[in-house]
């Protein structure tokens, strides 16, 4: 059956399309800009801000770019009770923290940037590790007090966990790239020669992108429920089928704990609104109001007849 043309389902599935892209392209932009290293320059860079500084320039750029306006342009997510700050404010921080990676390079000895020239090379590095300190606060509030609040279960857990891995992952940032700059030991070395900044830094990157792909699955999951519900031409809905009324209306549907669930909850929510109240008057039909009319006037009848034998024979007054 053809279905006809809803511009809010259209808009609301490019937005997940959206989302999935931002998560995917998170997941693998580490990836490719050590592939791309390993490849082009023979060598992967010790962190990914040395990128910046390489062939590789306008991977890093232009994927860190993506990110940040998408994360400052999303809107969705309401203040509820018992947020001191607002959602959307953290993920308008985290784009913008990501944009600030992308355009304030980390220490360099030749100007090729305008913030460099702007700046100078003094100040313009100052920019980029606030911002990108920033970033890892940003992406685990996001897991925190965005993600984990409208969660529940094991997928709220998950959300605590990977704001902690980004939490402890930017500590970890800090602490691995002081040893590297500021030390000639044979720590430094280990740290220099295996990158560990560099998939350290990845591993915070991977947790927000997993947590963000999950919010947009279970987000999908919810508008399909919601468009079974709807009658959309169908006659099987969503409602019926989970009382038991109907089939599926898609093969596999209705097999998971949670549908199965659902749909006992449902069939017992029904059952109880079936049972009569003694305390609510029912309405009566037309034939039952007379019947009962019928009824009234025979009890009174009897009952006055009755009392009339009881007082006897009215006697006259003389």
């Amino acid at each position: 059956m053809v279905h006809a043309h809803d511009p809010m389902r259209e808009d609301a599935a490019a937005f997940r399309r959206l989302r999935y892209g931002l998560g995917l392209l998170g997941l693998a932009l580490p990836f490719i800009l050590a592939l791309s290293g390993r490849v082009v320059d023979g060598v992967v860079q010790p962190t990914i801000s040395d990128v910046f500084h390489t062939t590789q320039r306008d991977l890093l750029v232009g994927g860190l770019s993506a990110i940040g306006v998408f994360l400052m342009v999303h809107r969705g997510w309401r203040r509820f009770p018992g947020r001191w700050v607002s959602p959307d404010l953290i993920v308008v921080l985290a784009g913008m923290a990501a944009m600030g990676v992308a355009f304030f390079p980390n220490e360099s000895t030749v100007v090729a940037t305008t913030s460099q020239k702007i700046l100078g090379l003094s100040r313009a590095p100052v920019l980029h590790y606030g911002s990108a300190l920033m970033l890892y606060l940003m992406m685990s509030m996001t897991c925190f007090l965005v993600y984990a609040p409208e969660a529940d279960a094991w997928e709220r857990r998950v959300y605590v966990w990977s704001g902690r891995v980004i939490f402890a992952s930017g500590v970890m940032v800090m602490v691995l790239s002081g040893i590297k700059n500021n030390t000639q030991g044979v720590l430094a070395e280990i740290i220099v020669a295996h990158n560990l900044v560099f998939w350290d830094e990845s591993i915070g990157v991977w947790a927000f992108s997993a947590c963000w792909l999950l919010k947009a699955w279970t987000d999908s999951n919810r508008a399909a429920l919601r468009q079974w519900s709807q009658a959309d031409g169908r006659s099987d809905t969503l409602m019926t089928w989970l009382v038991g009324g109907h089939e599926p209306p898609h093969p596999g549907a209705g097999t998971s704990r949670t549908e199965r669930f659902v749909r006992a909850s449902l069939a017992a929510l029904g059952r109880l609104s079936q049972a009569p109240n003694p305390r609510i008057r029912q309405s009566a039909t037309p034939a039952q109001i007379t019947a009962q009319r019928r009824h009234r006037r025979v009890v009174d009848q009897s009952v006055t007849s009755h009392r009339s034998r009881k007082k006897g024979p009215v006697r006259r007054r003389a």
